[in-house]
């Protein structure tokens, strides 16, 4: 068996904040050109609601260089940001900010989650760090799934950053990862025996109109529909580098 390139990609949720009041402003629309932003050869992607901005690392073939794109891409964000009057915060959850004020980024997909999952998308104020993994045998990619269910709450403790919702200290370290758990399809995943096993796991939930495709699937470790990687989802937005 080949060795996997255990590349690594990084995708990180920042908060967009207004300066003044501390509450979470929603502009991502305005950070858009023509539906588009390109910042330093990163796309700048919204999410489903207009006080987040999510930007991704190119593919990295080490930690330093992960450490190094993780460093540019948050110095960007945040030169922009200032640029228009605002500032950039990273955590798991904002502080008092509540979901019932945020502004919808006004796309059809995610006006079909809205749909479909109702207030349970719409209380989704939350910001995640996802790491991509680069496994390039699919076979093994299920084999270390499998595998990496044990260290999940292990991971998260090691991100943890959302104490506070609503204005409530919550008594939790990590408020984000109990109000996800709330979506169907997410949590720690099930094991598999192979990937045929896994294929035919996600081609029924597809024939029975349960998703549209393996986006759909949120667990806390995936594996991607779109390429060869595992994608880690378990980590609050992490506040430092």
């Amino acid at each position: 068996m080949k060795r996997p390139s255990f590349s690594l990609g990084i995708e990180e949720e920042y908060q967009i904040i207004d300066p003044q009041t501390r509450e979470l402003r929603s502009y991502i629309t305005e950070f858009l050109e023509g539906g588009k932003l390109i910042l330093r050869e990163r796309e700048i992607k919204p999410e489903m609601f207009q006080s987040v901005v999510e930007l991704g690392t190119p593919v990295c073939e080490t930690i330093d260089d992960a450490r190094r794109e993780i460093l540019d891409m948050r110095s960007a964000i945040a030169t922009l940001s200032h640029d228009k009057g605002l500032t950039i915060a990273a955590a798991g959850t904002h502080p008092f900010s509540h979901w019932e004020n945020q502004q919808v980024t006004p796309f059809p997909r995610y006006f079909g989650v809205l749909e479909d999952m109702q207030v349970l998308a719409r209380q989704l104020l939350i910001f995640g760090l996802h790491v991509h993994v680069g496994i390039e045998d699919p076979e093994l990619r299920i084999d270390i799934l499998n595998q990496v269910r044990y260290m999940l709450p292990h991971v998260l403790a090691l991100s943890t950053s959302s104490p506070f919702w609503e204005g409530r200290k919550t008594g939790l370290k990590s408020i984000r990862s109990i109000i996800f758990e709330q979506f169907p399809r997410s949590g720690i995943p099930s094991t598999f025996t192979s990937w045929a096993d896994f294929q035919n796991y996600v081609d029924l939930l597809v024939r029975t109109g349960s998703i549209d495709d393996g986006k759909r699937i949120w667990w806390d470790v995936r594996v991607h529909p779109s390429f060869p990687t595992l994608e880690f989802r378990i980590c609050d937005m992490c506040t430092r580098v």
